[in-house]
């Protein structure tokens, strides 16, 4: 009876081997024979904006256009993980700062309300203007200069930007004067005009979350935006008054808009997915901008891969772009094929005719999986911007997170803190703003990579 039980254990194993081979073994073919249709190289587009055909983006002159660039994380909205500023740092119960395996302080998450919070509690900073506070940090992590090494030195076309919804709106959720809400965002794109940058507007942080993470706004790790008809009426109304905005006040900075990024990583629930709920909410936002007249690409996003967006004819969505985030934890060249190959796997039955676009990705130090994904990208068409232009450490390292990297260093005589903005002096949150500047940062191994793909 045993021997019998050892043989049945025995096939059963090796069927699943079978199976377990033939479905990888599969999806490596499948992945190996996947093909884009390349666009044509000239279409008619009466619309003075970038415009999508079929699986492709095409200029304002109907040339073939693919969006090559890098996130400007970091600026509009707060990400603890790569923030110059932070609250208090986490503690053993000695009282000593807890380290990572490198010996950097480490800190609890830090998002962009308690950034506002933080500046405008502290008893160092009472009188000074919160407003203005924030606007000289935006000043010095990106400055002219920062838009030539991005056009000149990259020889990119795009820049994604992802910014938040207290941007735009009042804490009530009403409009902010159109001077107030748009006098950043006109900056920024009045200088990518002028190095003929594209620009992906990314609204990041929507009211209540679209997502609960950090890199939403949110200090709560809930999912609020879907549930409150309020926050729905509020992002539909704030995409509006963009669209208004960059039709009727500054077309000429609307047409170096790409596309509308309407909301990042959405998610219905907080490390869920992207669901049907969300999609009904894309459509609200959708109806908006087409009511206005305003032609420009509208992008939908989801988490996290192509079977989690619907079909844009279900919803009779035209001149529509979808966009994903491609992170491979595993970090190994071996495992990034694999990785698009799972990729690619999601996308069967889910190969809409709409542009794509890998609106986040890294593959970290490993130079030869950056190279395998540029030129996955490119052999199928797809936009792509690498997150992150630039990123902050405590301590003497570069991180391949942003092609350029703040080192914060020994600020301390005998520590490497950030600028903690509830309790920091004047002189230090200023300080801490003056050494993201560019000028003061090091180069990556991003960096050399980007330099690297410009130049093969």
């Amino acid at each position: 009876m045993k021997k019998k039980t050892w043989k049945i254990a025995l096939i059963c194993l090796l069927a699943v081997v079978v199976l377990v081979g033939g479905v990888f073994g599969g999806l490596m073919l499948y992945s190996r024979g996947y093909d884009v249709p390349q666009p044509e190289e000239n279409v008619e587009n009466k619309t003075d904006l970038v415009q999508a055909v079929g699986r492709s983006l095409y200029d304002a002159d109907g040339n073939a256009l693919r969006l090559v660039g890098v996130n400007a994380g970091q600026i509009l909205l707060q990400e603890g993980w790569m923030s110059p500023f932070a609250l208090e740092p986490l503690k053993n119960e000695d009282g000593s700062y807890v380290k990572d395996a490198d010996g950097n302080i480490q800190y609890p998450e830090f998002t962009e309300e308690e950034f506002r919070a933080g500046l405008a509690s502290n008893p160092n900073l009472a009188g000074y203007d919160l407003d203005e506070l924030m606007r000289y940090y935006w000043d010095c992590f990106f400055v002219e200069e920062d838009f030539r090494i991005i056009k000149e030195d990259l020889g990119m076309n795009c820049i994604r930007l992802p910014f938040y919804y207290l941007n735009i709106l009042n804490e009530d959720l009403t409009r902010k004067d159109e001077a107030e809400a748009f006098g950043y965002l006109d900056w920024f794109m009045e200088m990518a005009a002028k190095y003929e940058l594209y620009i992906i507007l990314d609204l990041h942080g929507a009211p209540g979350s679209q997502n609960g993470y950090e890199h939403s706004g949110a200090a709560e790790r809930v999912a609020g935006l879907w549930t409150s008809e309020e926050n729905v009426a509020a992002t539909v109304d704030l995409w509006d008054y963009i669209s208004e905005h960059y039709l009727h006040t500054r077309p000429d900075l609307g047409k170096w808009i790409a596309t509308y990024d309407i909301l990042n990583e959405p998610t219905y629930e907080y490390q869920s997915e992207t669901t049907k709920e969300c999609w009904d909410v894309f459509d609200k936002i959708y109806d908006a901008i087409r009511e206005n007249g305003d032609n420009h690409v509208i992008t939908m996003e989801c988490c996290w891969d192509f079977g989690d967006l619907p079909d844009p004819a279900d919803y009779d969505w035209e001149n529509v772009q979808y966009e994903y985030h491609w992170y491979n934890w595993a970090n190994d060249i071996v495992t990034y094929e694999m990785f698009v190959a799972y990729q690619d796997m999601h996308n069967i039955g889910k190969d809409y005719e709409v542009p794509v676009l890998i609106g986040e990705f890294t593959c970290f130090e490993d130079k030869d999986a950056w190279d395998y994904m540029l030129g996955e990208f490119d052999s199928r068409n797809y936009s792509w911007t690498v997150w992150n232009y630039k990123t902050t450490v405590t301590g003497w390292w570069t991180s391949s997170w942003g092609v350029y990297t703040c080192q914060l260093k020994a600020i301390t005589e005998n520590e490497d803190l950030k600028c903690n903005v509830a309790t920091c002096t004047y002189e230090e949150f200023i300080a801490a703003c003056e050494k993201t500047r560019t000028e003061n940062c090091v180069t990556s191994t991003l960096y050399e990579v980007l330099m690297a793909y410009k130049n093969k």
